[in-house]
């Protein structure tokens, strides 16, 4: 088996005194679609904002265990945060593009890192990151207009463009199709299935349905702990926990 992009050992979190996750251990295949679900408040965006370390900007919390980005630590002092975040690029549940051009949403990573010096090279970028996230032939000619005059689930395309844009290994997604309208979730669940042919995927979801169609593994969270963690065909027809049971079919959370 390939070896894993994420391996999780041990891992507890705390917020202040209060501890939010429990020795979680797992791994996280590459090229796979990793759906992270359970009832609100289990823990699973505390989690998954733990693979790119986002957590650091909220005072008081602390953190136990490892979390190996192929094999480095991503909590160890010689961690760059802003690499890690390059490396491991976040798509919120909200849309939130920048209040500037389309152009210019997506063009904002490589310019910072310096990965694109000229214009035609930003340009190659800005088409190639749009059309990875289906958007290319709805805003090409419009480039220049505000990104905030898009409809919704175009923005959170668009940010999902300016994720791909900086080439990231891995894209965190949370919650992100759940203020989107039905339509714009499907295009974004087909973006998905599309995307992780170059990326390693994980998704926090409250529909279970969208973990069935769109993940290759599924992780079941609980009050901070993850109960279970198998492939998804395999926890959706055989779950190997009675919690996993009641919860999928409904009887519970």
């Amino acid at each position: 088996m390939a070896t894993s992009v994420f391996t999780v050992e041990e891992l507890n979190f705390y917020y202040g005194p209060s501890r939010a996750l429990s020795n979680i251990n797992l791994q996280i295949e590459p090229r796979k679609v990793t759906a992270l679900i359970g009832p609100s408040g289990c823990g699973k965006s505390t989690f998954l904002r733990c693979l790119n370390r986002m957590n650091d900007t909220i005072a008081g919390t602390r953190v136990e265990g490892k979390i190996l980005l192929h094999g480095e630590n991503i909590y160890s002092d010689s961690m760059d945060v802003v690499t890690l975040r390059q490396r491991v690029g976040m798509v919120f549940q909200k849309p939130n593009p920048f209040p500037q051009s389309i152009y210019d949403n997506v063009a904002f990573g490589p310019r910072v890192m310096g990965m694109a010096t000229s214009r035609s090279q930003l340009d190659e970028v800005v088409e190639r990151s749009l059309t990875q996230a289906a958007l290319w032939n709805e805003v090409k000619h419009m480039l220049n207009e505000n990104a905030l005059a898009l409809a919704l689930g175009q923005q959170q395309r668009l940010c999902i463009a300016r994720v791909v844009a900086v080439q990231p290994e891995v894209i965190l997604m949370d919650e992100s199709t759940s203020a989107l309208d039905p339509i714009a979730t499907l295009r974004v669940e087909e973006l998905i299935a599309e995307l992780k042919k170059n990326y390693t995927i994980v998704i926090v979801t409250h529909n279970m349905q969208q973990a069935a169609r769109v993940s290759d593994f599924t992780g079941l969270f609980w009050l901070g702990e993850l109960v279970e963690f198998s492939p998804t065909t395999e926890m959706f027809t055989r779950p190997k926990t009675e919690l996993t049971e009641a919860y999928i079919t409904g009887r519970m959370g």
